[in-house]
């Protein structure tokens, strides 16, 4: 004798399917999504969105300026003052908010940090209470990996909250 299967109704909002499909205990409110306005973190957004829509989650984008090692006597006419490249930074997020299509109230804040990136990153989630960070990574292998590093690799290394690592291709 077959059991009856229990068909449940659909449910009309995200947030109500959140507390089904999320482990016990599990609290998505705040996520933090690094974003250098490259592909690869235009599609970790994409993912973050999606996900903030799931679990009624606001998103925090961080944008983080990275210091440029240059001599203290040396003068580059063609570097911007630091309010400047933060107020830049902060104006290009926003516009890629409506480029993809997701409306302010989503988003809590945004942060311009200046400093080493992965610093930065696990700095904010750790100070603005992330619940998770969502953070692409540009899938260099060898030889540009070991110059270059993995920004993603290493706040998931540092990070106190769960990282989700979104590929830049495929």
């Amino acid at each position: 004798m077959k059991a009856k299967q229990k068909i449940r109704p659909p449910r009309d909002t995200a947030v109500e399917q959140s507390s089904e499909t999320a482990p016990p205990g599990v609290r998505m409110q705040t996520i933090l999504v690094p974003v250098d306005l490259s592909e690869p973190s235009k599609r970790a957004l994409r993912y973050a969105f999606a996900l903030a829509q799931q679990f009624g989650a606001k998103l925090i984008l961080l944008y983080a300026v990275e210091p440029v090692a240059t001599p203290d006597f040396a003068y580059h006419p063609l570097m911007k003052e630091p309010d400047e490249i933060a107020a830049a930074a902060e104006e290009n997020l926003k516009k890629l908010c409506v480029q993809e299509g997701i409306d302010s109230s989503w988003v809590e804040k945004v942060v311009v940090r200046s400093g080493v990136a992965h610093g930065e990153i696990t700095e904010a989630a750790k100070s603005l209470k992330a619940d998770l960070i969502v953070i692409a990574t540009h899938g260099h292998t060898g030889l540009k990996h070991v110059l270059l590093g993995s920004t993603a690799e290493r706040v998931v290394r540092h990070a106190g909250c769960p990282v989700l690592v979104v590929r830049g291709y495929g």
